[in-house]
């Protein structure tokens, strides 16, 4: 029983339970714990949903294309990892918006789209008088915080008003979360423009404080060899604390603080303290002896989206983006909810002699599109692409990868939820802790600082039930 108080497990080998465990490991190994480390895996590969396919002599993520960089937590684990010198930063500015048939190109400063200064409004040629001066009332207008959670829509348009946030910010909404804004909560999806309003007064005083926080040039990073670097990296240094084909199905209580998991439903494990770091859909069906959380938990929706890439021959793009990529607009009535010109984002693929096209796909609303087939889906989305970027050849070849209830939905009520989960597991469930997306924020910044954080946690209570 010693040995099962003091062994940790982390569920899920995405980059929040390989960063998790890699903390953990640091932490028994700088203070010399007597603890046990395992990652149950219920797949044969690490990585979840960073993804890297090669291609010829290159590298193409069909996951997570990138990292944010206007975040420090994966730039401080790269770093820790000795990968900065791998890193490729992102060139040519920021995306356009695609906007009844026509393509925009903000060149002035802007965050998500919404301009830094305000008598920039005066250059969106996609708004109209009506909703240019609307734009300049609401962003002089003071506004109250409220303790009260509403949606992005709501909030977004009592701030810079309908036009603005329906036609220029929505579509970077929908970039990163694949949700309708009418249903994403401000506070759940962590923005940070709620914390700069609330810091400084107002949207444009926020934005003025930290132009850090601008769209353009370097926001993102990744690695020529693929985001994949990241997590086998990772992968490499928790060799011996992964377990490949460990799919746990249910988790339950036992004696002296322990826990059981039932692994594979054919065998079974004892811990003292867990880390579930997977989906949504697949924690929630660990609980479901316990009504009560079960019942907290099914709620949790996810989005399932897809991502495509196409090549065709060397100059088919024929109405070329100013910007590195294009955003689509939930107007457009198309399916894609943005396009990235690799060769223009990336400089080591510029020299390319074809032209790389990634399409991101799916929001909330539309998950009928993941029924069809592969080929009903390449050529829908190839339709769109075609249309958007004035292109008449058909691709060399094209690679579709589906990620079904990848993207947790952020609704009004989903922080008040979550808060009510985490603390049914502080009292019922001791030393067990959810993290990764649909807990904490979303994306890669998001799920390695929840790994920084559930480690300590994690450590600091089995270091307290084993007096350590």
């Amino acid at each position: 029983m010693k040995r099962t108080k003091k062994r940790i497990a982390v569920i899920g080998s995405g980059i929040t339970g390989l960063t998790t465990a890699y903390k953990i490991k640091q932490m028994i190994a700088e203070q010399g714990l007597p603890f046990e480390l395992i990652v149950l895996e219920s797949t044969i590969q690490t990585g979840g949903k960073i993804y890297s396919m090669k291609i010829g002599d290159n590298y193409f993520d069909l996951g997570p294309q990138s990292i944010d960089t206007r975040a420090t937590d994966a730039i401080d684990l790269i770093n820790d990892l000795s990968l900065q010198d791998h890193m490729v930063y992102s060139v040519n500015g920021k995306e356009d918006i695609y906007f009844y048939d026509k393509l925009h190109h903000f060149e002035f400063p802007t965050y998500k789209g919404i301009p830094a200064y305000r008598k920039d409004i005066f250059k969106y040629d996609m708004l109209t008088v009506q909703g240019k001066l609307t734009f300049l009332k609401e962003t002089l207008m003071p506004h109250k915080s409220s303790a009260e959670e509403y949606s992005v829509s709501k909030y977004l348009r009592s701030r810079v008003g309908a036009e603005m946030s329906e036609h220029v910010v929505e579509p970077y909404f929908s970039q990163i979360f694949s949700s309708d804004i009418d249903l994403l909560g401000i506070r759940a999806s962590k923005e940070p423009i709620y914390d700069m309003e609330k810091e400084h007064g107002s949207i444009i005083k926020g934005i003025h404080a930290h132009p850090e926080v601008l769209d353009g040039t370097g926001n993102y990073v990744t690695f020529k060899q693929g985001m994949s670097l990241l997590t086998n990296r990772l992968t490499d240094l928790l060799e011996d604390e992964i377990q490949y084909n460990k799919k746990v199905t249910e988790i339950s209580k036992s004696i002296e603080g322990t826990y059981i998991l039932d692994i594979n439903n054919k065998e079974q494990m004892r811990v003292g303290a867990i880390c579930i770091a997977t989906e949504a859909s697949t924690y929630k069906n660990m609980f479901t002896h316990d009504e009560a959380l079960y019942d907290l938990l099914y709620p949790i929706q996810n989005a399932s989206i897809g991502y495509a890439l196409f090549s065709f021959p060397k100059g088919s793009i024929q109405r070329e983006p100013e910007g590195f990529g294009v955003l689509s607009p939930r107007r457009n009535n198309s399916f894609i909810t943005s396009l990235v010109w690799l060769n223009k984002k990336w400089p080591f693929l510029n020299n390319m002699d074809e032209e790389l096209i990634g399409a991101y796909f799916g929001r909330t609303g539309e998950e009928f599109v993941m029924s069809l087939s592969n080929r009903q889906i390449e050529d829908t989305i190839l339709k769109d692409i075609k249309k958007i970027l004035h292109i008449e050849n058909d691709p060399n070849y094209r690679v579709l990868k589906r990620w079904p209830d990848a993207v947790p939905q952020y609704t009004v009520q989903f922080e008040e939820k979550m808060g009510q989960i985490k603390a049914h597991l502080k009292k019922e469930y001791p030393g067990i802790y959810l993290a990764g997306n649909g807990i904490d924020g979303f994306g890669i910044n998001s799920c390695i600082r929840q790994g920084n954080q559930i480690s300590r946690l994690v450590v600091d209570h089995i270091k307290k039930r084993n007096c350590v």
